[in-house]
């Protein structure tokens, strides 16, 4: 843990292992997913107050969700996307993204998943993204790892180590929203040289660039904490980063801000991220 995560007095022992705790959330999260794929007929859709779509697969991936965390993390408040309002974030907590790329879903896409990240403070200290249909598996800690889904949700083989990849000669293979496109993200994928765009949904971006098949991602429209909490972790294992326009990391647990995010900027360096902020000032 960081310093600022110590000085919380948390002296959980299942916190202190951060690769055991990703490999838990890993297994919340591909036990949820193969609900999804399971559902993939869904299509009773509702709009909620916020304008964005839920079916029946949301709620039922966020209560197996739910319920594998409160077994396998038994005590630690789960913030949900379908019930971010019922529970308050506490020194420790849980943000959940049961269906992330609820659009791609319905749109018959494969790019959804799972989100699931272990905040401390303000920042994630593990997480775990798991994309059934495209039988993926990113999670997270001290290390980051990538393994094989089967349609079932079991994982196939050993987790192998991830880490991002220097940035191309020609330029960064930048990933962009297939249904959330926007000026900024545009703007500076022209500003960096990106001569590969690919149309990617959901945080399955973030364990695309963690495992070193492309290098960039601009967000400039809205997002919220669940959506990005996983990835940011998962990059930061693999060598990566998530940074506001500011120029700083995320945080999270932010009501006051509705668990809103501001715009950001992920990519395979640092270095990267810093020029992309630059470039961002000027579009």
């Amino acid at each position: 843990m960081t310093t600022g995560q110590d000085d919380l007095g948390i002296h959980d022992p299942r916190l202190a292992d951060r690769n055991d705790l990703a490999r838990r959330l890993a297994e919340a999260a591909r036990l949820s997913g193969a609900v999804l794929l399971a559902m993939r007929a869904a299509r009773d859709v509702k709009i909620k107050a916020d304008g964005s779509p839920v079916c029946s697969a949301d709620l039922a991936a966020d209560h197996i969700a739910k319920r594998e965390l409160a077994r396998l993390l038994p005590g630690i408040p789960v913030v949900s996307e379908e019930s971010a309002e019922a529970v308050a974030p506490a020194p420790v907590f849980i943000l959940l993204d049961p269906l992330d790329g609820t659009r791609e879903f319905l749109a018959g896409g494969d790019n959804y998943c799972v989100a699931i990240a272990v905040i401390c403070g303000d920042r994630p200290l593990a997480g775990a993204i798991a994309a059934p249909a495209s039988g993926r598996l990113w999670f997270a800690g001290d290390d980051a790892f990538s393994q094989v889904l089967l349609p079932d949700g079991s994982a196939v083989g050993e987790a192998v180590r991830i880490t991002v990849r220097p940035v191309p000669a020609e330029g960064p293979a930048t990933l962009v929203s297939r249904f959330h496109g926007d000026r900024l993200s545009d703007g500076v994928a022209a500003a960096m040289g990106s001569t590969t765009t690919v149309s990617v949904s959901s945080a399955v971006k973030f364990g695309l660039i963690a495992s070193g098949e492309a290098d960039l991602h601009v967000r400039g429209g809205q997002t919220m904490e669940w959506d990005i909490a996983a990835g940011d972790i998962i990059l930061a294992a693999a060598g990566g980063t998530i940074l506001t326009l500011d120029g700083t990391v995320p945080r999270y647990g932010r009501t006051e801000c509705g668990f809103r995010n501001p715009p950001f900027i992920a990519a395979s360096s640092e270095a990267l991220a810093r020029r992309a902020v630059a470039a961002a000032g000027a579009v």
